[in-house]
């Protein structure tokens, strides 16, 4: 009996195979003595220059998905603020620090009036700091006392409106727009 080949690799009946032999189409038996150094490091130098390409692109990335993060949790933080002043029948303060970088909401208490000892003094509200790289770059309608800026919910679901626009490093922006006759919150990219 001859031999027996089945494409690209089978059995064979030589004598001198006994059992199972790999053969290559053109009947040649294939030895596998694995890879060689200068392959693998042919394999590196690619791996290397690929990394070389693609890690700074992704970086670039993190760092947009950061500041886009940033600005739904802010949009939510309003939302959030709207909604407790309206089931709550309370007016609800979202005050903007621009130099701690942070957001605070909380509920209204009639005080003394001024916006920056009610913001230092906001321990039973929520406290939302930015990440490093982001921050509120301004503040419409412009009126920003000393460093804050403030964002009243009313429990009818209205609110005093403006627009926060937060910044990157890369000058990547985001408008967040608070309607002041319904208190809905909007959020769009750039300054538009």
């Amino acid at each position: 009996m001859g031999i027996m080949r089945s494409f690209p690799w089978g059995l064979t009946e030589l004598p001198e195979a006994k059992g199972r032999t790999w053969i290559l189409s053109v009947g040649k038996i294939l030895e596998n003595k694995g890879f060689t150094l200068f392959e693998l490091l042919v394999v590196m130098v690619i791996i290397s220059l690929m990394s070389a390409v693609v890690i700074p692109r992704l970086a670039g990335s993190l760092n947009k998905m950061n500041s886009e993060t940033a600005a739904k949790k802010i949009l939510a933080s309003l939302r959030y603020a709207r909604s407790q002043a309206v089931s709550e029948r309370v007016t609800y303060l979202s005050v903007f620090d621009f130099y701690r970088n942070q957001v605070v909401i909380r509920k209204w208490e009639a005080g003394s009036g001024k916006l920056e000892e009610e913001a230092e003094n906001s321990v039973s509200g929520k406290i939302y700091d930015l990440p490093e790289g982001v921050r509120l770059k301004k503040a419409m309608p412009g009126d920003i006392y000393s460093g804050l800026f403030q964002i009243a919910f009313y429990p009818g679901g209205n609110s005093s409106g403006g627009e926060i626009i937060v910044a990157d490093g890369q000058e990547r922006q985001y408008k967040i727009k608070i309607d002041f006759i319904t208190g809905t919150v909007q959020l769009t990219d750039g300054e538009e």
